[in-house]
């Protein structure tokens, strides 16, 4: 072939591969247009649902469901309708505007949300997840289980599972626990806290109870999930309070930490930390450090002289802790002054001028 012929070639195909290029970026600004477009539609009929006079806004009122409202629609309308309901669900302080929601939630949603729970596109079921467990729509209870079931086994599928875990937790289902198992394998902690923490009410009192036999990756979790919801019962006090004793160690750790939250324990318990401040550096020292908190917590006059010696613990966190819990007590402050002056190790009097000094200078600011 000629130089005319190889030119005449390279030419065509600098042409073709331009036009591909335009092509393809129009394609996008056209999506991206009309994406826009759909979106300004969808705010627009979201704003007329929030008006006075909207039929969903008279529903919400009175529970009466008019034609306007009951109509059908595809697309745009349902979004709009999902957007409204969503952004009152996160204004509204009554409960019988919420449950009047959920109801209609899942009379107009559950067809459409069931069909895209078996859409292949992976971004598509996540969302009808959420949606699912924002309009609390326990309808779908079997259809997530029936999803749960179709799941593989590798970790792809585990994003999808936890949601799907998750939103069964929402449902307040008691299938829940059955999927414990896969859980502690699976999840991280804070997936598995944002499950425990979906449960309320029955089958939280169930957890409590069913305890022991919860993988250990769960119990650890609930003890967190207990004191976030600051959950304050005779039961959970109990449970508590045998988990401080438990042979791993850190159960007996993050017990220790729900219990300071507590802010209560038995003489009972009281006897055990007692004992286990005796063991010393025998004892780990993020488990020391949360024996300082508690002691803090219940501010009872037999921890005191423990928290001054821990004020010499070789563990800085541990030291600033149970300075810390020691100015709680009747007279604490006088006491680290006594520490700061007369203890013999170095460590125990630098904290206790740390911890007055700090005192000092919020009373200050204060």
């Amino acid at each position: 072939m000629s130089d005319a012929g190889v030119l005449r070639v390279l030419w065509t195909a600098v042409a073709i591969l331009v036009v591909l290029i335009g092509l393809t970026l129009f394609y996008l600004v056209e999506r991206k247009v009309l994406r826009t477009r759909h979106r300004l539609q969808v705010a627009e009929a979201t704003r007329r649902f929030a008006d006075p006079d909207s039929p969903l806004v008279e529903y919400l009122g009175s529970g009466e469901r008019s034609r306007r409202l009951e109509m059908s629609g595809e697309g745009l309308r349902r979004e709009a309708l999902e957007e409204a309901l969503l952004s009152r669900l996160a204004l509204s302080a009554s409960q019988t505007e919420r449950e009047r929601i959920y109801a209609f939630a899942a009379d107009y949603f559950a067809e459409e949300y069931e069909y895209l729970l078996g859409r292949r596109r992976w971004g598509d079921r996540m969302n009808v997840l959420l949606h699912i467990e924002k309009f609390r729509m326990t309808g779908m209870k079997d259809r997530l289980i029936e999803r749960l079931g179709l799941l593989e086994n590798g970790p792809n599928s585990d994003d999808e599972r936890f949601l799907l875990v998750r939103t069964l937790a929402s449902l307040q289902a008691q299938e829940t626990s059955d999927y414990f198992d896969i859980a502690a394998e699976r999840f991280s902690d804070l997936q598995l806290m944002q499950v425990l923490v979906a449960l309320q009410g029955e089958r939280l009192e169930e957890l409590v109870r069913r305890f022991d036999s919860l993988p250990i990756r769960v119990r650890r979790c609930l003890l967190d999930t207990l004191r976030l919801g600051n959950v304050r019962t005779v039961e959970v006090l109990e449970l508590l309070e045998r988990s401080m004793r438990s042979e791993d160690r850190e159960t007996r750790i993050r017990a220790l930490k729900a219990l300071a939250n507590f802010g209560y324990m038995t003489p009972e318990a009281a006897d055990v930390l007692e004992e286990r401040f005796s063991q010393g550096e025998a004892v780990i020292w993020p488990e020391r450090m949360m024996q300082a908190r508690l002691a803090g917590a219940v501010r009872q006059e037999r921890f005191a002289p423990h928290l001054e010696n821990l004020m010499a613990d070789p563990a800085y966190e541990v030291r600033r802790e149970a300075a810390a819990s020691l100015s709680n007590y009747r007279n604490g402050l006088e006491r680290i002054a006594k520490v700061a002056e007369e203890h013999p190790d170095r460590f125990a009097r630098d904290m206790a001028v740390e911890t007055l000094e700090r005192r000092a200078y919020e009373r200050n600011v204060v």
